[in-house]
């Protein structure tokens, strides 16, 4: 058991008290922007991830994302200007969660071949399985030793969070500068 911290959506979190679990629900994702339309193909690939590396099912949905540290809503950027949420302090067993490297993450939204070859990836397989690379803790470490001016930052997933599992809830209406 860990802890963990999320922000999410007021109404997310209003739904997940209904239900009694908060999950990736798509109708307070990132794709209800037809700005963002474009990273599902990325989404749908980490939850297929998450399914085979866990062997949770999400059931459809994408997971939730979780940090080792409580998220700054003061500095903005969370939501969008006005918009209600709350951050979630959370405990969580260990065997649900999965650590990814959130800055190899953007190798896969952004469809870049996950490689430090001067070369692009042969095919879309070797392309995908470049992106494995974010989940392994020792390749990641090994490459800021290689590369001093890198660092790592890991982020979290999980199927679901169940409303007892929920520690504490701070409310904020976010302040800063839209997504």
């Amino acid at each position: 058991m860990a802890i963990y911290y999320t922000y999410q959506h007021a109404g997310a979190w209003e739904a997940a008290n209904e239900r009694g679990y908060l999950f990736g629900d798509p109708a307070y994702g990132i794709f209800q922007d037809e700005d963002y339309a474009y990273h599902r193909p990325a989404y749908d690939w980490l939850a297929g991830q998450y399914e085979q590396r866990t062997e949770i099912s999400l059931h459809g949905n994408y997971p939730v994302w979780l940090s080792k540290t409580r998220p700054d809503v003061a500095r903005g950027g969370y939501l969008e200007p006005g918009e209600p949420g709350v951050v979630l302090t959370v405990e969580l067993p260990d065997a649900h969660v999965l650590e990814v490297e959130a800055g190899y993450w953007t190798f896969a939204l952004n469809r870049y071949f996950l490689s430090f070859e001067d070369r692009e990836a042969k095919d879309e397989e070797e392309l995908k399985k470049s992106w494995e690379k974010m989940f392994d803790r020792d390749w990641c470490e090994a490459i800021v030793e290689e590369y001093p001016e890198t660092n790592t930052k890991y982020h979290y997933l999980v199927d679901r969070i169940d409303v007892g599992q929920v520690l504490d809830v701070t409310t904020f209406v976010e302040e800063g500068a839209a997504l």
